[in-house]
């Protein structure tokens, strides 16, 4: 048996073994990750830092380290605290949400479309509902989604497992009943530890991430659309 057919016999197993699909938002359904860069970019630039912009896709995005991991690997001494800087970040990315210079990914309906034929949807993210919804209300797309959890639907964000739980318990299924779909490591940790299987579509900010533990990996949203429907 080849690779592919592998793949494509354990995805099937998956998709036939489970009730609800729990899928990030950020980098996976909106091309979002550029605006979130340049959002913290501009505040932390206020205080006379520049971010990096491959440091970030690591650090910031994709192991989630945030503002605190920046301040203490770079040792900033800045004359505001995280409180303030991230509220200053909110509010420039909410900016860029409602304008809808934030686009979906070409593929991204036709993925939710596909999941959605036999499985429950939920979106899980670390952003907040109100910019997840102005992003899929300018793409015409809030339909796709019945379900929308974000920032403060959990307690602890990822790579704790609270959002996916929580959009589990929303769902009316058990986390075994449950996969999830990420690009992020801080999502894959955080579905391992919530007991759900995770899906790692792979793009160009996470290409040499190690996703150890994944259930399966693709190499871009368009292989797994195709594998979706076959």
């Amino acid at each position: 048996m080849t690779e592919i057919a592998a793949t494509k016999n354990r995805l099937r197993s998956l998709l036939d073994n489970s009730k609800s699909a729990i899928l990030d938002f950020d980098g996976l359904v909106a091309d979002s990750e550029p605006f979130h860069f340049r959002a913290y970019n501009e505040v932390f630039e206020r205080y006379g830092h520049t971010l990096n912009k491959e440091e970030y896709w690591v650090e910031w995005t994709s192991k989630g380290k945030g503002i605190a991991g920046e301040i203490k690997r770079h040792d900033l001494k800045l004359n505001v605290d995280t409180v303030e800087l991230r509220q200053q970040k909110f509010e420039v990315y909410s900016q860029f949400c409602q304008s809808g210079d934030i686009k979906l990914f070409p593929l991204a309906q036709s993925m939710a479309e596909s999941l959605s034929a036999h499985h429950k949807l939920a979106i899980a993210s670390g952003s907040w509902i109100k910019d997840i919804r102005n992003i899929l209300k300018n793409a015409d797309s809030l339909n796709l989604f019945p379900i929308i959890l974000g920032k403060e639907s959990a307690p602890r964000e990822k790579p704790h497992p609270d959002i996916f739980l929580k959009a589990a318990e929303k769902l009316g299924c058990a986390a075994s009943e449950c996969f999830v779909v990420e690009d992020a490591l801080k999502g894959l940790n955080a579905a391992k530890e919530a007991g759900m299987p995770c899906i790692i579509l792979r793009n160009p900010l996470n290409r040499n991430i190690n996703f150890y533990g994944a259930e399966l990996i693709f190499e871009s949203l368009e292989d797994f659309v195709k594998a979706l429907k076959t």
